[in-house]
């Protein structure tokens, strides 16, 4: 069974945690292609923690991630979720563990909080014909 998760690249919300210049915020297309590198494991989290125990489960889920200037991940919570269901929960948590490993570029910048929004959509579009 194929599933496809749908990651929506734009971010949603930056704030600073402490006041920035304007060269010390990551650019947004180094915070997009660290989001891409990753979404093999957002789409893991989703197809074995949520539609394997719900295969309905679906929906938008946006994960606050707070960068420090190593490029570490200080802390990722979920900020907003419409995910509801058996299943929901798993997925929520195999997904904020999964960014805590993110690794983002290191240099000089300010601590940031970024939202990430993942648009979970089971494909329901694939069609398997056995016949000849």
């Amino acid at each position: 069974m194929l599933h496809t998760l749908i990651l929506s690249l734009a971010v949603a919300s930056r704030m600073s945690l402490m006041p920035q210049q304007p060269d010390s915020v990551r650019p947004d297309v180094d915070v997009r292609l660290v989001a891409l590198r990753h979404a093999a494991e957002i789409q893991r989290c989703y197809e074995t923690e949520g539609l394997r125990i719900n295969p309905g489960l679906g929906g938008m889920i946006e994960v606050e991630v707070t960068v420090v200037p190593s490029g570490r991940v200080q802390d990722a919570a979920v900020s907003a979720s419409n995910l509801s269901g058996a299943g929901h929960q798993e997925v929520e948590t195999c997904i904020t563990s999964s960014v805590r490993n993110w690794r983002f570029e290191k240099g000089p910048f300010a601590t940031e909080t970024i939202v990430y929004p993942f648009n979970l959509v089971r494909d329901r579009g694939v069609i398997s014909n056995t016949r000849t």
